[in-house]
């Protein structure tokens, strides 16, 4: 989600199928393909190639994906469908999970688990404070996982069912959001919501939370210093980062040993562009949403087996521009990075802090824009950008938004299946 395209408070489920169709009007395969990576600029050798997958991964087309060069399959979750009614699970949809993932296993593919909190069961909002509340009062419709304890409480519960039913060792990554929302972000509209009683009073609190440290003010007026205004920043950006440690804690607790995935989407917000906001007393934008990704992945805890993970690779953002040796000379403070895409951007900070990378595309149905370069199998449409984005930025994994896209019309499989194959070569350096 980057400027000019995908923004950081444009929501979608990273693990929803997309209906949308669009006649190619294209030949597929082979001949399209050998434009589609090639022209893609300079690309950095990697020791290892890079990995590919796709989003909710077709379990009956997993063999035949998989023999295609597809290596990682994904699973995205429903905490509704699993856990309808509190405490009582709906064993035949269990069932069809366990079988989805034996057939990616069957395939021979990593397996990488969405978790599928932010399909949230409707019980759930019969908690006291469950949702968000912004600085004029408005609830939010999603959970609130960042400041309601009893929230994190059934969603542990929720997950130890998963790692019971699943066994979280099946997994090679496992994509972390901020809980209700689809992607690692507060709620959309731009707002701060951050004004609910737990968020404001510490009653109800998560024990690991602070409450909100000036709870009289309101972002976009004034009453603080410009320190103030940066210390209040910092603990509502560090509460995406303690629902991030909350949920790695859990996982780690009940099994899990391989990659998170955090799912960050966009630019977001910009230490030169922070620093005026902050300046205006915070404003609505981007910034409401918690996208302050420097900070973000500054606070997360434990950063090992930890990626920072692009979910808008091809955006638009930056002229799609790709990674450069000497981009990690470049001081995160730096407004040189201003006009960076949102995948350089983001793998920048990751070099910063030493995390992994990886990434996907808008999905399909992102925008009328992102969708003709959706259907593009040109060297500058979408499959080669994100391809060359994401081998010139180091990723470790990269995946087609979606799986479903690939075979009902949109594009056809061959374009994903040719472009791998081009793609591995360039990856490893074995292709001039």
């Amino acid at each position: 989600m980057g400027a000019g395209a995908k923004k950081a408070d444009e929501k979608r489920s990273p693990g929803r199928s997309r209906t949308g169709k669009l006649p190619l009007g294209r030949t597929a395969g082979a001949v399209a393909l050998s434009m589609l990576v090639s022209g893609c600029g300079v690309m950095s050798p990697r020791a290892d190639p890079l990995l590919f997958g796709t989003l909710v991964t077709s379990a009956s087309r997993a063999a035949q994906e998989a023999a295609s060069g597809v290596s990682v399959g994904m699973i995205e979750l429903s905490w509704a469908e699993w856990e309808p009614q509190q405490g009582l699970f709906d064993e035949p949809y269990i069932s069809s999970v366990q079988a989805w993932l034996r057939k990616l296993q069957q395939a021979g593919m990593k397996v990488t688990l969405g978790l599928g909190t932010q399909s949230t069961p409707s019980w759930i909002f019969s908690l006291p404070g469950s949702t968000y509340v912004n600085q004029v009062g408005t609830a939010s419709t999603e959970a609130n996982f960042v400041f309601n304890q009893a929230v994190r409480q059934l969603a542990a519960q929720y997950l130890a069912s998963v790692a019971a039913k699943l066994g979280l060792s099946s997994f090679w990554a496992i994509r972390l959001t901020s809980g209700g929302d689809p992607e690692m972000l507060y709620p959309p509209g731009g707002s701060y919501w951050a004004f609910d009683q737990a968020a404001l009073t510490g009653r109800g609190l998560p024990p690991t939370m602070t409450p909100n440290p000036f709870p009289s003010w309101r972002p976009g007026n004034a009453g603080l210093t410009l320190a103030q205004v940066n210390k209040w920043v910092d603990w509502y950006v560090g509460g995406l980062d303690d629902v991030t440690n909350w949920q790695m804690r859990t996982l780690s607790g009940l099994g899990f040993s391989g990659i998170y995935e955090l799912v960050t989407p966009g630019s977001g917000t910009r230490p030169d562009r922070l620093a005026q906001e902050e300046r205006e007393g915070l404003p609505d934008g981007t910034t409401g949403v918690g996208a302050v990704w420097d900070r973000y992945y500054a606070g997360i805890s434990d950063k090992h087996n930890v990626m920072a993970y692009v979910s808008s690779v091809a955006d638009g953002s930056g002229n799609n521009d790709s990674c450069q040796p000497g981009d990690d000379g470049i001081p995160i403070s730096s407004p040189l990075m201003g006009p960076w895409s949102a995948t350089r951007w983001i793998s920048r900070i990751a070099d910063q802090y030493r995390l992994l990378k990886g990434g996907e595309n808008p999905g399909w149905g992102a925008s009328d824009a992102l969708d003709a370069q959706y259907a593009d199998l040109a060297p500058d449409g979408m499959m080669a950008t994100a391809i060359r984005q994401a081998t010139s930025c180091g990723f470790i994994v990269f995946y087609w938004a979606h799986d479903d896209n690939l075979w009902e019309g949109t594009l056809p499989f061959s374009a994903y299946a040719a472009a791998i194959a081009e793609g591995k070569d360039r990856s490893s350096g074995s292709s001039p």
